[in-house]
């Protein structure tokens, strides 16, 4: 076979490579149009698929256009089968843009007459898959006063709620003051997220999120 057969496989072979991960963004943004856009690592991803799928191509003995095709194909689809195998303990549960999570119960008990904080959260973008925001309460001590770990909101899929301390005369999410009310105070956590990466997302594992910004504000009644 002359060069331009094999070039000519090549890119066909690369066309099949790509040719999933094109299927998987066209099926996501047709189910859901207000994805978040892709990242700069899916078009990385896009192209080391590419690459991979003309190398697998030109190991056939027959450089055919279909089998060119089929053979670029077949290459991500195992690689994307063992990666995700590797990132997705058996059990775990993953959704096809990591948007859904699995449900928590609020933290914390309230006690008759004592002051609470129940923190809802909502989100703009993916669901990040493992979240830490601080929240602490400044506490009256005497003439002086402390501030005291209250916990981190570990789900964005669900509210969470804090006990407070007595006289507790500020709670600081993630630096952001609140001032709580006498009993249950109800606050409104907006959060902005982002793909953080889409390479992986690209190469058959979970798409991963971060969060860019946040934003508290009292419970709209």
């Amino acid at each position: 076979m002359g060069a331009d057969t094999k070039s000519v496989a090549f890119l066909w072979g690369a066309f099949g490579g790509a040719l999933p991960t094109i299927a998987k963004l066209a099926s996501t943004y047709v189910a859901v149009p207000t994805t978040p856009l892709p990242a700069i690592g899916l078009l990385l991803g896009v192209v080391l698929w590419a690459v991979v799928g003309g190398g697998v191509a030109l190991t056939n003995t027959n450089y055919e256009t279909r089998q060119a095709i089929f053979a670029g194909i077949a290459a991500p689809a195992i690689i994307a089968s063992l990666i995700s195998g590797a990132t997705n303990p058996p059990g775990a549960k993953v959704s096809l843009l990591d948007i859904s999570a699995y449900a928590q119960q609020p933290t914390g008990t309230t006690d008759d007459g004592a002051q609470a904080i129940v923190i809802s959260p909502q989100v703009q973008g993916g669901l990040p898959r493992t979240t830490s925001i601080p929240v602490t309460a400044e506490v009256k001590n005497g003439d002086q006063s402390k501030v005291i770990d209250l916990g981190d909101i570990k789900d964005l899929s669900t509210p969470t709620k804090f006990t407070l301390p007595a006289n507790t005369m500020q709670v600081f999410i993630s630096g952001q003051a609140v001032k709580p009310g006498s009993t249950q105070t109800n606050i409104d956590l907006s959060v902005r997220t982002a793909p953080s990466n889409d390479l992986l997302w690209a190469l058959g594992g979970p798409r991963k999120f971060e969060i860019q910004s946040l934003q508290v504000s009292p419970a709209k009644q």
